[in-house]
């Protein structure tokens, strides 16, 4: 019967010795997944900090002035360009109603050639 119980405690001692072993190497394989984690992460970081730096010079309104003034022929609206309330009645007509669906064909629409027409010189 010693003999028995004997052998059965080496048996159960050696499987928790491959149980810890086991369980060793797990937490040591985490141990590295969380260093890879941490190493990922601080290159996201520092990869996101890039794109805003990125973000913000290209949206710099100076940096869009520049390309505004090199790709379009946009300037600040002259005063021969608006129109006051009056040039709107004499151009349109009183009471002039927006175009109702159905109700009317004429546009309200304001285009340049109306406001060049009607603008006071």
């Amino acid at each position: 019967m010693m003999r028995i119980t004997m052998i059965l405690l080496c048996l159960m001692l050696a499987a928790a010795a491959a149980g810890r072993y086991q369980a060793e190497a797990a937490v040591r394989e985490a141990r590295q997944e969380l260093r890879r984690l941490d190493r990922e992460k601080a290159r996201e970081l520092s990869s996101i900090q890039l794109l805003r730096a990125e973000i913000a010079y290209l949206e710099s309104p100076e940096r869009l002035a520049v390309i505004a003034g090199e790709m379009t022929d946009l300037a600040p609206l002259s005063g021969a360009q608006l129109m006051t309330a009056e040039d709107f009645e004499i151009a349109f007509g009183e009471g002039a109603e927006p175009a109702r669906s159905g109700a009317s064909e004429r546009a309200s629409v304001v285009t340049v050639a109306a406001l060049e027409r009607t603008a006071p010189q």
